[in-house]
């Protein structure tokens, strides 16, 4: 689940450098840092359980 919203991250990012999008900067900050607790969450093997 981290890495697709490491793509979007990744999209949005690299649209809005390339063709100037007036894309607020919070948007992409909440995807990297989803992204990026999501990915630490892998490496250290935290799981999250529905109960």
């Amino acid at each position: 689940m981290s890495k697709i919203f490491l793509a979007l991250f990744l999209i949005v990012f690299g649209l809005n450098l390339l063709f100037g999008l007036s894309i607020p900067i919070w948007v992409t900050g909440l995807l990297a840092l989803i992204a990026g607790i999501g990915l630490a969450m892998e490496l250290f093997n935290v799981r999250v359980d529905k109960k």
